[in-house]
């Protein structure tokens, strides 16, 4: 995969999520959390593009295993990201009920299908 149809890719992706965030803001459901949804938003961003700058490089470094190691390190510190912006978001808002999160997810499982699939292309050679 190149990096301007990854580009394109993601840019499309955030424009989606983000008229997504858009609409919900109209509901009163999570209205009150939504702060908690753009900043997952930026983050799955940033984390994405970082993400596929590490892979490509490490795609066609010498070492066969830098690859893997890549994306696994990914996966531990996305978790880590989530389960502590999570816990935060807890611990200074308390929030009543669990709609919070719903949002969270939802950004979560779009980004992550995303780099599944440009992880998958660059690492097919």
């Amino acid at each position: 995969m190149t990096p301007k149809k990854f580009c394109i890719q993601l840019t499309i992706l955030s424009i989606v999520v983000a008229l997504l965030l858009v609409l919900l803001d109209a509901s009163n459901l999570i209205k009150s959390h939504l702060s908690l949804s753009w900043i997952s938003w930026g983050f799955f961003i940033f984390f994405s593009a970082g993400l596929f700058y590490a892979s490509s490089k490490s795609a066609n470094s010498e070492n066969k295993h830098l690859f893997g190691q890549i994306f696994l390190l990914s996966i531990f510190f996305k978790m880590l990201f989530c389960a502590s912006i999570l816990i935060a978001y807890m611990l200074i808002t308390e929030p009543h009920t669990a709609h919070f999160a719903l949002p969270f997810l939802f950004i979560y499982l779009i980004f992550t299908t995303h780099e599944v699939y440009f992880v998958t292309k660059l690492a097919k050679p």
